[in-house]
Order: C-alpha cells, then structure tokens, then sequence
C-alpha cells in the first residue's frame, strides 16, 4: 500500500507502496532500448523485490534466526568423561597393577526459567528482523517510486523541449521572411537563431539528465545500464489529501513503528534472560570407577553449584537498563521527526496540488491566449520579436512551472502513503478511484513481498 503504487501490497508486507517518458538513453547504443517496452512501476517494483541486494541479505539473516530458534530451544547437552588414575607411575604405582578406570555422565540442570528466557530471545530477534524487512522494502519501494517520478518528470520536459526546439525554429523562419522583406532589422534575425540555439541546448541538457536519472532508477535492481525505453505513467494523476491527524494516527500502525515495537519487546526478552543468569545453574556428574589392583567397582556421584552468580551478574543487568532507556528515547525522537517529516510532505502535497489546478486552469490558458495574440500582432508588425520572444518564454517556463509542481506533487502524494501505508483516496473514505495505472502495480507487487 505504500506510494501511488501499492494499494494493496500493504496485505502482503503489511504495508506496501506506491506510484508511479520518452526518449531512449542517449550515447551508447549497444543496448538498443529503443525497442524495448515502457518500463511500468509495477514492473519496476518487482525486480527491486527480487533483486536487490539489501533484501536479500535480509533474507538470509531471517533464515539464519529460525535456526538460532531451534538452537535456543535445545537442553543443555551430556558429556561423557573416561578417566584414568595411577597410570605408568614409579615404585608401587609402576605399570597398570594401580590402575584406576572412571567412567562418567554429567550435564547441567537449568534453574531460573533459562531455556524459556533464551528462546523468547531468540523469538524476538526474529520478529525485529521481520519489521526490518517490511520497513526496509518500504523504504527501497519508497526510493524506487521517488525515481521513477524524477524520470517520468524529466521525459515530460525532454518533450516540452522538442517543442520549444520546434516552435524557436518556426519562429526562426518567420523572422527571415520579416527581415527579408524589409519589415524587420537583422537584429532580431540573430536573436531568433540564438533562441533556436538556446532552445538545443536546453533539449541536451535534458537528454544527459534523463539518462542518467533512467540509470539511477535501474540500478536499484542492480543493473549496469537502463535495460527499458522510457517509463510508463501519468504525472498528473493526484488525489486530494486527508486530514493530518487521520494521516498521523495511520503512521502509528505502519512498519516503521513495528520496528520500534519489536527492538523494545527484544530488549524486554534480553532483560529477562540476564535476570534468569542470576539464578545459579546445578551441573552434575554420576559415575563408575573400578580399581585393577582389587578388581573392585564403585559409583561416585557429584554436583557443583557456582558462588555469587547474582551478585557478579547485577552489573549486565544495569547496563541493559541503561540501554533500553537510551533506546527509548532514541525511539521519541525519532517518532517526533517522522512526525515532522509527514507534515512537511502534507504541506506540499496540498499546496503543489493547489498550484497544478491554478496552472492548468487560469494561468495557462491566458498565457497561450497572450502568446496567440502577440505572435499575431508582431506578424502585423504592432509588436517587436523581443515582445513575441517574451510571450513564448513566460508560457514555457509556465509549463516546466507546471511539469515540477506535479512532480513535487505526486512525490509528496507518494511519501505519504509511504509513511502512513494507505492510499490518499482510502484515507480519506472518499468514493474516489485510486489512479491507474499506479494502484494496479501495487495489487501485482504485493504477492512478490514477504
């Protein structure tokens, strides 16, 4: 459930995440990606669940628990001792004629509930590194869906300035026929080929970032070069936020606080296993000897029970006490910054939403209503090219004004869900769809996570 994407990956790990071009990599071609299929965030999100190294190191630490369970639920072992005294000695104990052979079984009997204290340990340690995998997958979903915005935002301005490229060089040829027939100076003939250039330029730039924003997108899977074209996705697709405190109280159930959670029901289990070292475990031994020199047997019996075990272990108690207080303070603060962290992605989700709605509906349409008019104007020789240039400019830095609010839109709509594990829409109990394709990615990850 995480992001814009995972709507229902949230079942599957507990909380799962979220959201979301056009060019193929520039330089090398010998990947050929451009005949590659758009790369989807649902697809994207699969192979970082399955590829990426993080998870799957996590992975074997969780294996590597479930034996330490089994290990921690074992009794203490036996041991068998063979012993012999009076062996090659001197004098009377020469040779074997003093021999004496012992045979013994000992093991230790556990007092103070240790096995039980061992294995809650054990148990715990298990769950902590459960959270750790669901947060972390949230987390590394979180970064991919982060990525993905970036370059399906950077594909959207490479096309606005292919645009740019092509109306600067439109406007380039009508300047020529101006100045040709005499209806303008040559200046602005210059200024126009600059602007063509400038536009180029600004196309160029935005090539080397998209292809090194779609490399840093696929190396989260571990991959060395962008293995896909371009990535699939609608950046204007935003819901409307809920109320904060809604949002706060969904951050209480997420991974994340299980997490805390699970680090303070682990160090309860330590606390208890220390205590139950304070209690003196009985070790004991029942053997036979037989002596050579009379042929005779006998059994022999021990126990042994170590001094001042409570007292020497007082000490590693305090400690733990110290450490699960520090712990617990770590854990407030860290609680008040995600705290803060969810009310600054609420903040500028609500307030990039509001600028998307006011560009796409006021200023836009006037902007291209006052490039239409002047370019017309300036055709009829009432306006100089420097007017016309200034109406193209202002409506093209309207548009990227456009492309990064709702990119920082849907980036913050996708934090949120990250941090709270519901889609806006849900959180808001409105009748609203989740946008697609998005939430479908989700519902397809879920099944891939733990």
């Amino acid at each position: 459930m995480y992001s814009i994407l995972f709507g229902k990956r949230l079942v599957a790990l507990y909380v799962c995440v979220p959201v979301m071009l056009l060019l193929s990599i520039i330089g090398s071609k010998s990947y050929a990606t451009e005949s590659l299929p758009p790369l989807t965030l649902e697809r994207a999100a699969q192979r970082l669940v399955q590829q990426h190294p993080q998870l799957q190191v996590l992975d074997w630490r969780l294996k590597a628990a479930t034996e330490q369970l089994q290990v921690a639920a074992l009794n203490p072992g036996y041991e068998l001792a063979l012993g012999a005294e009076n062996l090659l000695g001197t004098g009377e104990l020469s040779g074997v004629k003093s021999l004496e052979l012992s045979v013994a079984l000992s093991s230790v009997l556990e007092l103070g509930n240790k096995r039980q204290t061992r294995t809650a340990t054990a148990s715990a340690e298990q769950a902590l590194l459960l959270a750790q995998r669901q947060a972390n997958s949230l987390d590394l979903l979180g970064e991919l869906t982060q990525r993905f915005i970036s370059v399906l935002t950077l594909q959207q301005k490479l096309q606005l300035a292919s645009e740019a490229v092509a109306m600067s060089e439109q406007a380039l040829q009508l300047v020529d026929q101006r100045v040709q027939g005499g209806g303008a100076p040559e200046a602005e003939l210059l200024r126009a080929r600059v602007a063509v250039r400038q536009a180029q330029l600004q196309q160029g730039l935005l090539q080397a970032e998209l292809a090194s924003g779609k490399l840093a997108l696929a190396s989260l899977w571990g991959a060395q070069h962008a293995d896909f074209s371009v990535v699939s996705g609608d950046l204007f697709q935003l819901t409307d936020s809920t109320d904060f405190q809604l949002l706060y109280q969904r951050v209480l159930t997420t991974p994340q606080l299980e997490v805390f959670a699970a680090t303070t029901r682990l160090q309860q289990a330590q606390l208890a296993q220390l205590h139950s070292q304070s209690v003196a475990d009985v070790s004991w031994q029942l053997g036979v000897m037989r002596s050579q020199e009379n042929r005779d047997f006998a059994v022999f019996a021990g126990v042994s029970v170590p001094l001042f075990s409570q007292s020497r272990n007082q000490a590693a108690v305090k400690v733990a006490l110290a450490e699960n207080e520090a712990q617990r303070i770590t854990q407030q603060d860290e609680l008040l910054q995600l705290r803060a962290r969810l009310y600054q992605a609420w903040q500028m989700h609500r307030y990039s939403t509001m600028a998307v709605q006011d560009l796409q509906r006021e200023i836009l349409p006037l902007l291209q209503q006052a490039l239409t008019q002047t370019e017309d104007a300036y055709l009829r020789g009432r306006y100089s090219y420097t007017d016309w240039l200034s109406a193209r400019q202002a409506l093209q830095e309207a548009q990227l004004q456009l492309l990064d609010a709702a990119s920082t839109a849907l980036s913050n709509q996708a934090l949120l869900e990250q941090l709270t594990g519901l889609p806006l829409a849900a959180s808001a109990n409105t009748n609203h769809s989740f946008p697609q394709p998005f939430s479908s990615a989700a519902t397809s990850a879920a099944g891939s996570l733990p």
